[in-house]
């Protein structure tokens, strides 16, 4: 075991040091605190417990020994002993509670009890070693799990796309470049890290619903009828039981998307007529940059908008269909977005995002 000796009195360290080098121990030797701490903190691994005097110049015993503790609590566990004179039982109590020391000898020591000490120590360094290799093996099954359970849920989505791909082309691209711009927009928003992580992975979801709508209507190249928006409307109904009823948190944040993305600030949307912040946040997020990729792009029935449009559009809409502090926030970080997005078109292999003037 590798024991570091912390004392300034140097006949006093030399006996230490004798007695556990004797005992088969490798020991560091310092003259005091600072010294040893500066040891430590060069060296994190290289230190199973530390053997320290109360009394040094500089950094005394129980300072030197709380620093050690922080650090040890972190990283490399550290044994510590802390070796004085002073025996009143305040005295102990303060080394325990202030140095948050492991074990306390007084001086003048015996050999013999120094060895069952450090003995006792050596046992319960190995036991805490033992304690930290496994919590760290359970971390990595933890993340390795995780990790497969991630790769699942892109795999059932990924398998949407492919369904709702089939029936679309033109709503497949779309959907792909959602889940791009509704991350941007939640980061842009203050969003969380994993908050980020479910908008990207559900955004996409927003139309699944299509999949239960005729081709005559899905498909139809012209306006539609009233009839026809009727059935159009119902893919938000139809994608939220599809995704309906799982446990999963990303699930549920996906069939939340489906059904509200078109739910309008001002109470005026589908299905529910949901107003204001009754309608889910990551829903309010979607609804902006749906119509706007939408309106941008072409499809069967129409030729995509000039950009200019499109913009002015949206700032119509704030207010009315679109939350007021996302919909603004968009329009006064669009050219951040739309930089984003041409950068996207470099480094994804997705369909380019099109500006038209």
């Amino acid at each position: 075991m590798r024991i570091l000796v912390a004392e300034d009195q140097e006949m006093s360290r030399f006996i230490l040091a004798r007695h556990l080098r004797g005992w088969g121990h490798e020991v560091i030797e310092t003259s005091n605190g600072t010294e040893a701490l500066q040891f430590i903190m060069a060296n994190p691994f290289g230190v199973d417990m530390l053997i320290t005097d109360w009394e040094m110049p500089g950094m005394n015993g129980v300072e030197l020994a709380r620093r050690v503790r922080e650090f040890s609590d972190a990283g490399q566990y550290i044994y510590v002993i802390l070796l004085t004179s002073r025996s009143e039982f305040d005295d102990m109590l303060k080394g325990f509670a202030e140095g948050k020391v492991d074990d306390y000898i007084a001086k003048p020591f015996e050999a013999m009890e120094l060895q069952m000490r450090v003995q006792v120590g050596s046992r319960l360094i190995l036991s805490e070693h033992t304690l930290r290799q496994h919590s760290a093996n359970l971390e990595a099954v933890v993340r390795r799990q995780t990790e497969a359970i991630r790769e699942t849920q892109n795999e059932i989505i990924s398998r949407l796309f492919s369904a709702l791909e089939s029936r679309d082309e033109e709503t497949s691209d779309h959907v792909l470049r959602i889940g791009i711009l509704s991350t941007y927009l939640g980061k842009l928003l203050g969003l969380t890290p994993d908050k980020l992580d479910i908008i990207k992975a559900t955004s996409p979801l927003h139309d699944i619903g299509k999949i239960g709508i005729p081709d005559k209507v899905l498909r139809k190249p012209g306006p539609l009828s009233v009839e026809e928006f009727s059935i159009i409307k119902q893919h938000t109904l139809i994608g939220a039981r599809i995704l309906s009823g799982s446990r999963n948190q990303v699930i549920q944040s996906a069939t939340v998307i489906a059904q509200s993305h078109h739910e309008n600030w001002d109470g005026t949307g589908y299905p529910n007529g949901l107003k204001g912040v009754e309608i889910p946040l990551e829903a309010r997020i979607v609804s902006v940059v749906d119509v706007y990729d939408a309106l941008l792009s072409d499809r069967v029935y129409r030729q995509g908008l000039p950009e200019n449009e499109v913009l002015s559009i949206i700032e119509k809409g704030i207010g009315s269909k679109f939350d007021p502090e996302i919909g603004g926030l968009f329009l006064d970080r669009y050219q951040e977005i739309r930089d984003y997005c041409r950068e996207q078109e470099k480094d994804n292999p997705l369909p380019t995002f099109e500006f038209k003037t």
